[in-house]
């Protein structure tokens, strides 16, 4: 009898492997034929679940962002659950705390510089990008609705900012120029300044 595939467990194999080619040698080394002999399996397999090179970047991206979801979700249950701590908890999970979020952040910053390059020239954005700035924003921005805001607040403006915030201080913090801890209260004072006390 046939041995049954979970189709992903199988994926996630796959794309841990390209996130584990790309923190060694950079995006430009998770070709399929280095996948595979990452994952132990044949081209032919990667080829299946991905179809092109796109498609596994897509798909690599999908997997590091339900990762960080979950990380978030864990830091979002233990907070009292207030806008102000939510929206925190939010902000700074893209913060390189761990192994994890760093591999979450270098990732993060590998695809998005990938996606510039392909970019560069076409009309409009990829779409996976755009809508996962679009959901990245609208998280913010319902947070900052919840209130209490500070007087003169505005929460669409804030919202954008915030959004742009959050990729800037991880990086400053993969590279060295500020710790995580000045990253974190750098959020702090910010949401201090946003929210009625």
């Amino acid at each position: 009898m046939p041995k049954k595939v979970d189709h992903d467990a199988r994926r996630r194999q796959l794309t841990d492997a390209v996130c584990r080619l790309t923190l060694r040698g950079g995006l430009g080394s998770a070709t399929f034929r280095q996948v595979a002999a990452e994952a132990g399996v044949s081209v032919r397999l990667v080829q299946y679940y991905f179809g092109s090179k796109q498609g596994m970047l897509d798909a690599t991206q999908e997997h590091v962002g339900e990762r960080s979801i979950e990380r978030l979700m864990n830091w979002v249950e233990k907070t009292d659950g207030s806008a102000r701590a939510v929206l925190g908890a939010f902000l700074k999970s893209f913060t390189p705390v761990d192994s994890e979020s760093k591999m979450a952040a270098l990732m993060y910053i590998a695809l998005y510089t990938e996606g510039v390059v392909v970019a560069m020239g076409q009309p409009e954005a990829n779409p996976t990008r755009k809508n996962e700035v679009d959901m990245m924003r609208q998280t913010v921005l319902e947070q900052l609705r919840r209130g209490p805001l500070a007087a003169g607040v505005d929460p669409e403006v804030e919202a954008t900012l915030l959004t742009a915030l959050m990729p800037g201080l991880g990086q400053y913090v993969l590279d060295g120029t500020m710790t995580a801890e000045v990253a974190c209260a750098t959020i702090d004072h910010h949401l201090d300044r946003l929210f009625a006390a």
